[in-house]
Protein backbone atom coordinates (compact mmCIF):
# COMPACT_ATOMS: atom_id res chain seq x y z
CA UNK A 1 0.00 0.00 0.00
CA UNK A 2 1.27 3.31 -0.74
CA UNK A 3 2.09 5.32 2.08
CA UNK A 4 0.66 8.72 2.65
CA UNK A 5 2.14 11.02 4.55
CA UNK A 6 0.60 13.02 7.36
CA UNK A 7 1.16 16.55 6.25
CA UNK A 8 -0.73 15.17 3.00
CA UNK A 9 -3.65 13.72 4.90
CA UNK A 10 -4.14 16.49 7.33
CA UNK A 11 -4.02 18.78 4.09
CA UNK A 12 -6.45 16.93 2.35
CA UNK A 13 -8.82 16.16 5.74
CA UNK A 14 -8.68 20.25 6.78
CA UNK A 15 -9.43 21.15 3.07
CA UNK A 16 -12.39 18.72 2.84
CA UNK A 17 -13.36 19.61 6.38
CA UNK A 18 -13.48 23.28 5.13
CA UNK A 19 -15.39 22.46 2.12
CA UNK A 20 -18.57 20.74 3.87
CA UNK A 21 -18.66 23.34 6.52
CA UNK A 22 -18.79 25.81 3.10
CA UNK A 23 -21.31 23.62 1.48
CA UNK A 24 -23.54 23.07 4.55
CA UNK A 25 -23.12 27.13 5.57
CA UNK A 26 -23.84 27.97 1.92
CA UNK A 27 -26.99 25.75 2.04
CA UNK A 28 -28.63 26.79 5.41
CA UNK A 29 -27.86 30.52 4.31
CA UNK A 30 -29.90 30.23 1.03
CA UNK A 31 -32.30 28.03 3.07
CA UNK A 32 -32.86 30.49 5.47
CA UNK A 33 -32.80 33.46 2.92
CA UNK A 34 -35.75 32.02 0.75
CA UNK A 35 -37.19 31.98 3.84
CA UNK A 36 -36.58 35.39 4.90
CA UNK A 37 -37.63 36.70 0.80
CA UNK A 38 -40.89 34.83 1.76
CA UNK A 39 -41.53 36.56 4.86
CA UNK A 40 -40.03 40.17 4.04
CA UNK A 41 -42.31 39.57 0.71
CA UNK A 42 -45.22 38.98 2.11
CA UNK A 43 -44.89 41.22 4.84
CA UNK A 44 -44.84 44.03 2.76
CA UNK A 45 -47.70 43.11 0.55
CA UNK A 46 -50.32 43.05 3.49
CA UNK A 47 -49.93 47.28 4.22
CA UNK A 48 -50.11 47.39 0.21
CA UNK A 49 -53.01 44.81 0.42
CA UNK A 50 -54.86 46.76 3.56
CA UNK A 51 -54.11 50.18 1.95
CA UNK A 52 -56.44 48.87 -1.00
CA UNK A 53 -58.64 47.39 1.22
CA UNK A 54 -59.04 50.97 2.86
CA UNK A 55 -59.59 52.44 -0.27
CA UNK A 56 -61.91 50.30 -1.65
CA UNK A 57 -63.86 50.97 1.66
CA UNK A 58 -63.36 54.52 2.04
CA UNK A 59 -64.42 55.16 -1.48
CA UNK A 60 -67.48 52.79 -0.82
CA UNK A 61 -68.61 54.54 2.51
CA UNK A 62 -68.09 57.99 0.34
CA UNK A 63 -69.78 56.61 -2.79
CA UNK A 64 -73.03 55.66 -0.46
CA UNK A 65 -73.07 58.58 1.49
CA UNK A 66 -73.11 60.99 -2.13
CA UNK A 67 -75.30 58.14 -3.58
CA UNK A 68 -77.63 58.62 -0.59
CA UNK A 69 -77.68 62.23 -0.56
CA UNK A 70 -79.03 61.78 -4.57
CA UNK A 71 -81.37 58.99 -3.58
CA UNK A 72 -83.06 61.98 -0.73
CA UNK A 73 -82.59 64.34 -3.97
CA UNK A 74 -84.29 62.15 -6.60
CA UNK A 75 -87.10 60.66 -4.48
CA UNK A 76 -88.22 64.54 -3.54
CA UNK A 77 -88.19 65.12 -7.33
CA UNK A 78 -90.55 62.01 -8.20
CA UNK A 79 -92.77 63.00 -5.50
CA UNK A 80 -92.82 66.82 -6.73
CA UNK A 81 -93.57 65.33 -10.62
CA UNK A 82 -96.16 63.23 -9.02
CA UNK A 83 -98.08 65.68 -7.56
CA UNK A 84 -97.34 68.37 -11.03
CA UNK A 85 -98.96 64.91 -13.68
CA UNK A 86 -102.20 65.10 -11.38
CA UNK A 87 -103.00 62.13 -13.78
CA UNK A 88 -105.07 58.65 -12.27
CA UNK A 89 -104.20 57.11 -15.73
CA UNK A 90 -100.78 56.54 -17.99
CA UNK A 91 -102.56 56.84 -21.13
CA UNK A 92 -103.37 60.61 -19.74
CA UNK A 93 -99.50 61.25 -19.63
CA UNK A 94 -98.06 63.30 -22.56
CA UNK A 95 -94.89 62.80 -23.25
CA UNK A 96 -94.51 66.67 -23.99
CA UNK A 97 -95.28 67.09 -19.90
CA UNK A 98 -92.36 64.53 -19.46
CA UNK A 99 -89.72 66.34 -21.81
CA UNK A 100 -90.98 69.62 -20.05
CA UNK A 101 -90.20 67.85 -16.50
CA UNK A 102 -87.04 66.41 -17.88
CA UNK A 103 -85.47 69.72 -18.42
CA UNK A 104 -87.20 71.63 -14.97
CA UNK A 105 -85.41 69.09 -12.95
CA UNK A 106 -82.36 68.68 -15.60
CA UNK A 107 -82.93 64.91 -15.52
CA UNK A 108 -81.29 62.89 -17.97
CA UNK A 109 -84.44 61.00 -18.21
CA UNK A 110 -87.86 60.12 -17.35
CA UNK A 111 -90.19 57.43 -17.93
CA UNK A 112 -93.38 56.02 -17.38
CA UNK A 113 -94.18 52.20 -16.22
CA UNK A 114 -97.71 50.89 -16.65
CA UNK A 115 -99.00 47.13 -17.08
CA UNK A 116 -99.42 45.17 -20.37
CA UNK A 117 -100.63 42.25 -20.55
CA UNK A 118 -98.78 40.03 -17.62
CA UNK A 119 -95.95 42.57 -17.79
CA UNK A 120 -94.90 45.74 -16.80
CA UNK A 121 -93.25 47.84 -19.41
CA UNK A 122 -92.35 51.14 -20.36
CA UNK A 123 -95.34 52.96 -21.95
CA UNK A 124 -93.85 56.82 -22.32
CA UNK A 125 -90.33 58.12 -21.70
CA UNK A 126 -88.59 61.04 -23.03
CA UNK A 127 -85.75 58.71 -24.81
CA UNK A 128 -87.53 56.48 -26.98
CA UNK A 129 -85.35 53.47 -26.80
CA UNK A 130 -86.60 53.45 -23.38
CA UNK A 131 -90.09 52.80 -24.33
CA UNK A 132 -91.24 48.77 -24.36
CA UNK A 133 -88.42 47.83 -21.81
CA UNK A 134 -89.64 44.83 -20.02
CA UNK A 135 -89.37 44.44 -16.27
CA UNK A 136 -89.91 40.76 -17.03
CA UNK A 137 -87.01 41.15 -19.60
CA UNK A 138 -84.85 42.28 -17.42
CA UNK A 139 -85.11 39.76 -14.80
CA UNK A 140 -88.16 38.27 -12.13
CA UNK A 141 -86.53 40.73 -9.03
CA UNK A 142 -87.47 43.77 -11.36
CA UNK A 143 -90.90 42.40 -12.24
CA UNK A 144 -91.87 41.69 -8.34
CA UNK A 145 -90.12 45.11 -7.48
CA UNK A 146 -92.74 46.69 -9.81
CA UNK A 147 -95.51 44.83 -9.02
CA UNK A 148 -94.91 45.64 -5.27
CA UNK A 149 -95.00 49.48 -6.24
CA UNK A 150 -98.38 49.42 -8.26
CA UNK A 151 -100.40 47.39 -5.54
CA UNK A 152 -98.60 50.47 -2.85
CA UNK A 153 -96.34 48.00 -0.96
CA UNK A 154 -93.14 48.21 -0.37
CA UNK A 155 -91.10 46.25 -2.68
CA UNK A 156 -87.99 44.06 -1.33
CA UNK A 157 -84.32 44.55 -1.82
CA UNK A 158 -81.05 43.40 -0.98
CA UNK A 159 -79.88 44.70 2.18
CA UNK A 160 -77.76 47.87 1.33
CA UNK A 161 -78.45 47.54 -2.61
CA UNK A 162 -80.92 50.90 -2.25
CA UNK A 163 -83.45 52.22 -1.20
CA UNK A 164 -87.46 51.05 -0.36
CA UNK A 165 -90.19 52.36 0.83
CA UNK A 166 -93.62 51.79 0.46
CA UNK A 167 -94.59 53.16 -2.91
CA UNK A 168 -90.74 54.26 -3.79
CA UNK A 169 -87.75 52.32 -4.85
CA UNK A 170 -84.32 53.94 -5.16
CA UNK A 171 -81.93 51.61 -6.96
CA UNK A 172 -77.94 51.89 -6.51
CA UNK A 173 -76.02 53.36 -9.66
CA UNK A 174 -76.53 50.48 -12.25
CA UNK A 175 -76.02 50.28 -15.79
CA UNK A 176 -78.83 51.42 -18.60
CA UNK A 177 -80.32 48.34 -20.26
CA UNK A 178 -81.33 50.30 -23.21
CA UNK A 179 -78.06 51.53 -24.12
CA UNK A 180 -76.47 48.80 -26.09
CA UNK A 181 -73.98 50.45 -27.68
CA UNK A 182 -72.13 52.10 -25.27
CA UNK A 183 -72.03 51.42 -21.09
CA UNK A 184 -73.82 54.31 -19.54
CA UNK A 185 -74.79 54.28 -15.90
CA UNK A 186 -77.84 55.90 -14.37
CA UNK A 187 -79.48 56.23 -10.83
CA UNK A 188 -82.76 55.20 -11.05
CA UNK A 189 -85.78 56.40 -8.89
CA UNK A 190 -89.25 54.27 -9.09
CA UNK A 191 -92.20 56.33 -7.36
CA UNK A 192 -96.02 55.42 -7.48
CA UNK A 193 -98.40 57.80 -6.94
CA UNK A 194 -101.10 56.67 -4.77
CA UNK A 195 -104.58 56.04 -6.67
CA UNK A 196 -103.09 56.10 -10.06
CA UNK A 197 -101.83 52.96 -12.62
CA UNK A 198 -98.60 53.76 -13.50
CA UNK A 199 -95.07 54.55 -11.93
CA UNK A 200 -93.07 56.89 -12.59
CA UNK A 201 -88.54 56.71 -12.82
CA UNK A 202 -86.59 59.68 -13.21
CA UNK A 203 -83.45 58.88 -13.93
CA UNK A 204 -80.06 60.78 -13.88
CA UNK A 205 -76.57 59.96 -15.26
CA UNK A 206 -74.16 58.76 -12.74
CA UNK A 207 -71.16 59.46 -14.74
CA UNK A 208 -69.81 61.30 -12.38
CA UNK A 209 -70.27 59.62 -9.29
CA UNK A 210 -69.50 56.12 -11.41
CA UNK A 211 -66.01 57.78 -12.34
CA UNK A 212 -65.55 58.97 -8.55
CA UNK A 213 -66.34 54.87 -7.81
CA UNK A 214 -63.70 53.74 -10.13
CA UNK A 215 -61.23 56.02 -10.33
CA UNK A 216 -61.06 58.92 -7.77
CA UNK A 217 -60.50 56.27 -4.87
CA UNK A 218 -58.96 52.72 -5.15
CA UNK A 219 -57.63 53.88 -8.56
CA UNK A 220 -55.76 57.02 -7.21
CA UNK A 221 -54.22 54.75 -4.79
CA UNK A 222 -53.22 52.18 -7.05
CA UNK A 223 -51.20 54.35 -9.39
CA UNK A 224 -49.55 55.67 -6.44
CA UNK A 225 -48.37 53.06 -5.30
CA UNK A 226 -47.55 51.54 -8.18
CA UNK A 227 -45.52 55.00 -8.86
CA UNK A 228 -44.12 55.45 -5.81
CA UNK A 229 -42.79 51.81 -4.92
CA UNK A 230 -40.27 50.51 -7.66
CA UNK A 231 -40.72 46.92 -6.69
CA UNK A 232 -44.35 47.21 -7.49
CA UNK A 233 -45.17 45.73 -11.28
CA UNK A 234 -48.87 45.73 -11.27
CA UNK A 235 -51.69 45.86 -8.04
CA UNK A 236 -55.15 44.56 -8.89
CA UNK A 237 -58.36 44.18 -7.26
CA UNK A 238 -60.05 41.44 -8.96
CA UNK A 239 -63.70 39.78 -8.75
CA UNK A 240 -62.80 36.20 -8.42
CA UNK A 241 -67.13 35.27 -8.56
CA UNK A 242 -66.24 36.96 -12.26
CA UNK A 243 -63.54 34.62 -13.39
CA UNK A 244 -64.95 31.56 -12.51
CA UNK A 245 -68.57 32.67 -13.64
CA UNK A 246 -67.74 35.26 -17.13
CA UNK A 247 -71.51 35.58 -17.42
CA UNK A 248 -71.40 37.46 -14.25
CA UNK A 249 -69.81 40.11 -16.24
CA UNK A 250 -72.52 40.68 -18.62
CA UNK A 251 -75.45 41.10 -16.10
CA UNK A 252 -77.09 44.69 -15.74
CA UNK A 253 -76.58 44.62 -12.18
CA UNK A 254 -74.76 44.57 -10.30
CA UNK A 255 -72.44 45.60 -12.56
CA UNK A 256 -69.77 43.16 -11.95
CA UNK A 257 -66.28 43.21 -13.50
CA UNK A 258 -63.08 40.71 -13.52
CA UNK A 259 -60.94 43.39 -13.17
CA UNK A 260 -62.48 46.48 -10.79
CA UNK A 261 -59.61 48.34 -10.06
CA UNK A 262 -56.43 48.13 -11.86
CA UNK A 263 -54.79 46.63 -14.95
CA UNK A 264 -54.16 42.97 -14.36
CA UNK A 265 -51.72 42.97 -17.50
CA UNK A 266 -49.54 40.08 -16.08
CA UNK A 267 -52.21 37.75 -15.97
CA UNK A 268 -51.19 34.08 -17.10
CA UNK A 269 -53.26 31.04 -17.21
CA UNK A 270 -52.00 29.81 -14.20
CA UNK A 271 -53.39 33.01 -12.53
CA UNK A 272 -56.52 32.46 -13.54
CA UNK A 273 -56.69 29.18 -12.59
CA UNK A 274 -55.79 30.40 -8.73
CA UNK A 275 -58.49 33.21 -9.04
CA UNK A 276 -60.91 30.31 -9.60
CA UNK A 277 -60.15 28.21 -6.83
CA UNK A 278 -60.25 31.48 -4.54
CA UNK A 279 -64.15 31.96 -5.78
CA UNK A 280 -64.60 28.84 -3.36
CA UNK A 281 -61.76 28.77 -0.87
CA UNK A 282 -60.82 32.57 -0.51
CA UNK A 283 -57.80 32.06 0.98
CA UNK A 284 -53.96 33.87 0.41
CA UNK A 285 -51.92 32.51 -2.54
CA UNK A 286 -48.34 33.25 -3.65
CA UNK A 287 -47.01 32.14 -6.89
CA UNK A 288 -43.25 32.51 -8.44
CA UNK A 289 -43.84 32.75 -12.61
CA UNK A 290 -41.49 33.88 -14.87
CA UNK A 291 -43.60 36.29 -17.44
CA UNK A 292 -42.08 37.80 -20.87
CA UNK A 293 -38.59 37.07 -19.59
CA UNK A 294 -39.48 38.53 -16.16
CA UNK A 295 -39.28 36.99 -12.87
CA UNK A 296 -42.28 37.89 -11.13
CA UNK A 297 -43.52 37.37 -7.31
CA UNK A 298 -47.55 37.43 -7.11
CA UNK A 299 -49.41 37.50 -4.12
CA UNK A 300 -53.08 36.88 -4.07
CA UNK A 301 -54.93 38.44 -0.79
CA UNK A 302 -59.01 37.85 -0.49
CA UNK A 303 -60.05 41.38 1.06
CA UNK A 304 -63.82 39.81 1.39
CA UNK A 305 -65.80 36.56 -0.17
CA UNK A 306 -64.98 37.59 -3.71
CA UNK A 307 -62.41 40.29 -4.14
CA UNK A 308 -58.70 39.45 -4.33
CA UNK A 309 -56.20 42.05 -4.25
CA UNK A 310 -53.45 41.01 -6.87
CA UNK A 311 -49.84 42.00 -6.26
CA UNK A 312 -46.90 41.38 -8.79
CA UNK A 313 -43.66 42.10 -7.65
CA UNK A 314 -40.24 42.25 -9.02
CA UNK A 315 -38.54 39.35 -7.36
CA UNK A 316 -35.16 40.00 -8.68
CA UNK A 317 -35.34 43.75 -7.40
CA UNK A 318 -37.06 42.51 -4.17
CA UNK A 319 -34.35 39.61 -3.89
CA UNK A 320 -31.51 41.94 -4.66
CA UNK A 321 -30.60 43.10 -1.60
CA UNK A 322 -30.92 39.53 0.01
CA UNK A 323 -28.70 38.14 -2.09
CA UNK A 324 -26.39 41.28 -2.38
CA UNK A 325 -26.02 40.20 1.07
CA UNK A 326 -26.20 36.22 1.29
CA UNK A 327 -23.12 36.27 -1.31
CA UNK A 328 -21.49 39.52 1.38
CA UNK A 329 -22.12 37.00 4.37
CA UNK A 330 -20.84 33.75 2.02
CA UNK A 331 -17.41 35.47 0.92
CA UNK A 332 -16.89 36.44 4.29
CA UNK A 333 -17.25 32.80 5.79
CA UNK A 334 -14.78 31.45 2.86
CA UNK A 335 -12.86 34.20 3.27
CA UNK A 336 -12.82 33.20 6.94
CA UNK A 337 -12.35 29.72 6.43
CA UNK A 338 -9.64 30.28 3.33
CA UNK A 339 -7.36 32.45 6.39
CA UNK A 340 -8.32 29.60 9.32
CA UNK A 341 -6.86 27.14 6.20
CA UNK A 342 -3.60 29.64 5.43
CA UNK A 343 -3.00 30.18 9.15
CA UNK A 344 -3.54 26.31 10.15
CA UNK A 345 -1.39 25.08 7.30
CA UNK A 346 2.27 26.97 8.22
CA UNK A 347 1.69 26.35 12.07
CA UNK A 348 1.03 22.52 10.56
CA UNK A 349 4.15 22.33 8.58
CA UNK A 350 6.20 23.59 11.48
CA UNK A 351 5.03 20.58 13.65
CA UNK A 352 5.58 18.71 10.86
CA UNK A 353 8.92 20.13 10.20
CA UNK A 354 10.12 19.46 13.87
CA UNK A 355 8.13 16.03 13.59
CA UNK A 356 10.41 15.17 11.05
CA UNK A 357 13.71 16.07 12.82
CA UNK A 358 12.77 14.23 15.79
CA UNK A 359 11.91 11.28 12.98
CA UNK A 360 15.66 11.55 11.45
CA UNK A 361 17.08 11.38 14.49
CA UNK A 362 15.29 8.23 15.09
CA UNK A 363 16.47 6.34 11.71
CA UNK A 364 19.84 7.53 12.43
CA UNK A 365 19.99 6.62 16.34
CA UNK A 366 18.42 3.44 14.94
CA UNK A 367 21.13 3.06 12.13
CA UNK A 368 23.73 3.25 15.59
CA UNK A 369 25.03 6.66 15.00
CA UNK A 370 24.48 8.03 18.85
CA UNK A 371 26.05 11.42 18.57
CA UNK A 372 22.72 13.06 16.38
CA UNK A 373 20.88 15.26 18.41
CA UNK A 374 17.87 17.20 17.06
CA UNK A 375 17.62 21.12 17.60
CA UNK A 376 13.67 22.17 18.07
CA UNK A 377 13.35 25.50 19.54
CA UNK A 378 9.26 26.54 19.18
CA UNK A 379 8.44 26.39 23.12
CA UNK A 380 5.87 23.73 22.51
CA UNK A 381 6.07 19.96 23.83
CA UNK A 382 8.40 18.72 21.02
CA UNK A 383 10.87 20.75 22.15
CA UNK A 384 10.36 19.62 25.45
CA UNK A 385 10.63 16.24 23.44
CA UNK A 386 13.68 17.03 21.01
CA UNK A 387 15.22 17.84 24.68
CA UNK A 388 14.29 14.94 26.22
CA UNK A 389 15.18 12.80 22.82
CA UNK A 390 18.85 14.40 22.87
CA UNK A 391 19.51 13.75 26.67
CA UNK A 392 18.44 9.66 26.24
CA UNK A 393 21.45 9.92 23.01
CA UNK A 394 23.84 11.32 25.14
CA UNK A 395 23.09 8.82 28.67
CA UNK A 396 22.90 6.44 25.51
CA UNK A 397 26.07 7.37 24.12
CA UNK A 398 27.82 7.33 27.55
CA UNK A 399 26.69 4.05 28.42
CA UNK A 400 28.06 2.31 25.28
CA UNK A 401 31.44 4.10 25.16
CA UNK A 402 31.39 2.45 28.95
CA UNK A 403 30.44 -0.12 27.66
CA UNK A 404 33.24 -0.53 25.04
CA UNK A 405 35.92 0.18 27.04
CA UNK A 406 34.92 -2.34 30.04
CA UNK A 407 34.81 -4.80 26.65
CA UNK A 408 38.50 -3.75 26.25
CA UNK A 409 39.83 -4.40 29.07
CA UNK A 410 37.66 -7.71 29.53
CA UNK A 411 39.61 -8.63 25.83
CA UNK A 412 42.56 -7.83 27.21
CA UNK A 413 42.07 -9.48 30.19
CA UNK A 414 40.73 -12.47 28.66
CA UNK A 415 44.08 -12.78 26.54
CA UNK A 416 46.27 -12.60 29.07
CA UNK A 417 44.53 -15.28 31.10
CA UNK A 418 44.06 -17.50 28.30
CA UNK A 419 47.94 -17.27 27.23
CA UNK A 420 48.82 -17.97 31.14
CA UNK A 421 46.52 -20.60 31.61
CA UNK A 422 48.21 -21.78 28.64
CA UNK A 423 51.09 -22.23 29.82
CA UNK A 424 49.97 -23.06 33.33
CA UNK A 425 48.43 -26.22 31.79
CA UNK A 426 51.43 -27.35 30.10
CA UNK A 427 53.33 -26.75 33.63
CA UNK A 428 50.52 -28.45 35.38
CA UNK A 429 51.32 -31.43 32.74
CA UNK A 430 54.32 -31.51 33.27
CA UNK A 431 54.13 -31.33 37.32
CA UNK A 432 51.76 -33.60 37.36
CA UNK A 433 53.52 -36.07 35.49
CA UNK A 434 56.72 -35.67 37.42
CA UNK A 435 55.00 -36.16 40.51
CA UNK A 436 53.11 -39.10 39.88
CA UNK A 437 56.34 -40.80 38.93
CA UNK A 438 58.03 -39.73 42.11
CA UNK A 439 54.74 -40.48 44.03
CA UNK A 440 54.87 -44.39 42.33
CA UNK A 441 59.28 -44.78 43.24
CA UNK A 442 58.52 -43.73 46.27
CA UNK A 443 55.67 -45.96 47.37
CA UNK A 444 57.41 -48.94 45.34
CA UNK A 445 60.15 -48.19 47.72
CA UNK A 446 58.68 -47.71 50.67
CA UNK A 447 56.67 -51.14 49.80
CA UNK A 448 60.26 -52.68 48.93
CA UNK A 449 61.65 -51.30 52.59
CA UNK A 450 58.41 -52.73 54.05
CA UNK A 451 58.99 -56.14 52.43
CA UNK A 452 62.16 -56.76 53.52
CA UNK A 453 61.43 -55.53 57.17
CA UNK A 454 58.49 -57.83 57.05
CA UNK A 455 61.03 -60.67 55.88
CA UNK A 456 63.43 -59.86 59.09
CA UNK A 457 60.14 -60.05 61.30
CA UNK A 458 59.25 -63.37 59.84
CA UNK A 459 62.87 -64.81 60.45
CA UNK A 460 62.66 -63.47 64.31
CA UNK A 461 60.54 -65.72 67.11
CA UNK A 462 57.17 -64.77 66.70
CA UNK A 463 56.28 -63.15 69.90
CA UNK A 464 53.22 -60.11 70.67
CA UNK A 465 55.65 -57.28 69.84
CA UNK A 466 56.41 -58.58 66.46
CA UNK A 467 52.74 -59.34 65.60
CA UNK A 468 52.46 -55.88 66.58
CA UNK A 469 55.14 -54.56 63.80
CA UNK A 470 53.72 -56.76 61.08
CA UNK A 471 50.17 -54.92 61.33
CA UNK A 472 51.46 -51.45 61.77
CA UNK A 473 53.45 -52.28 58.28
CA UNK A 474 49.98 -53.27 56.45
CA UNK A 475 48.72 -50.27 58.06
CA UNK A 476 51.63 -47.95 56.57
CA UNK A 477 51.47 -49.54 53.12
CA UNK A 478 48.03 -48.78 53.03
CA UNK A 479 48.72 -45.40 54.34
CA UNK A 480 51.61 -45.00 51.62
CA UNK A 481 48.85 -46.22 48.48
CA UNK A 482 46.16 -43.49 49.80
CA UNK A 483 48.97 -40.57 49.87
CA UNK A 484 50.37 -41.63 46.50
CA UNK A 485 46.36 -42.08 44.83
CA UNK A 486 45.20 -39.11 46.42
CA UNK A 487 48.49 -37.16 45.09
CA UNK A 488 47.72 -38.51 41.79
CA UNK A 489 44.14 -37.57 41.94
CA UNK A 490 45.19 -33.62 43.06
CA UNK A 491 47.36 -33.33 40.24
CA UNK A 492 44.88 -35.13 37.80
CA UNK A 493 42.43 -32.26 39.25
CA UNK A 494 44.49 -29.27 39.36
CA UNK A 495 46.06 -30.06 35.61
CA UNK A 496 41.77 -29.98 34.63
CA UNK A 497 41.39 -26.92 36.06
CA UNK A 498 43.41 -24.91 34.51
CA UNK A 499 42.75 -26.83 31.08
CA UNK A 500 38.68 -25.83 32.12
CA UNK A 501 40.31 -21.91 32.85
CA UNK A 502 41.97 -22.11 29.74
CA UNK A 503 38.73 -22.78 28.03
CA UNK A 504 36.85 -20.22 29.84
CA UNK A 505 39.23 -17.77 29.58
CA UNK A 506 39.18 -18.14 25.61
CA UNK A 507 35.41 -18.25 25.48
CA UNK A 508 35.50 -14.83 27.53
CA UNK A 509 38.13 -13.65 24.81
CA UNK A 510 35.69 -14.89 22.03
CA UNK A 511 32.39 -12.82 23.99
CA UNK A 512 34.65 -9.81 24.30
CA UNK A 513 35.63 -9.70 20.75
CA UNK A 514 31.89 -10.33 19.79
CA UNK A 515 30.92 -7.12 21.82
CA UNK A 516 33.43 -5.39 20.19
CA UNK A 517 32.65 -5.95 16.94
CA UNK A 518 28.94 -5.09 18.12
CA UNK A 519 30.10 -1.90 19.69
CA UNK A 520 32.15 -0.88 16.36
CA UNK A 521 28.25 -0.19 14.71
CA UNK A 522 27.96 2.41 16.86
CA UNK A 523 28.59 5.65 16.49
CA UNK A 524 30.70 7.46 19.67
Amino acid sequence: MKRVTLRKRFLAQVFSLLMIIALISSTLQIYFMNRQIKSDIYEKSLPIARSVQQGIEETELASKTIEHQIDLKMIAVAKHIGDLLHAQKAESIRNEQLLEMKKTFKLAGLTIFARKGDDIVATKSTDAKDIGFSTKGYGGAAYQAASALLEGERPSIVPGEGYADKNILVLPIVQSGSHKDRPLFFKYVYYHPPGSDYIINPFIEAGEVYKFTQEVGPKQLIDQIEQNSSHVKDVSVLNAAVFKNPRLESNFYPPLKKVEYGGFQYKTKKDIAILKRLADHPVKQISVQKVNGEKLYKVFLPINDKRIVYLVLDYKRMTAPFYKYSIILIVASLLSLLALFLVTVPFFNRIYENIQKIKRQMQLLANGDLTVKSQIKDGSELEILSKSVNQMVRKLNLLVSDTKEQAIKTQRLSVMLEAEASQSVEKMYELSTETTLQSREQLHEIHAFLDEIEKILNTMPHDESAKIMLGKMDAMRQLANDRTAVTTEMTIQLSDLLKSLHGQSKELSHIANTLLGQMSRFTL
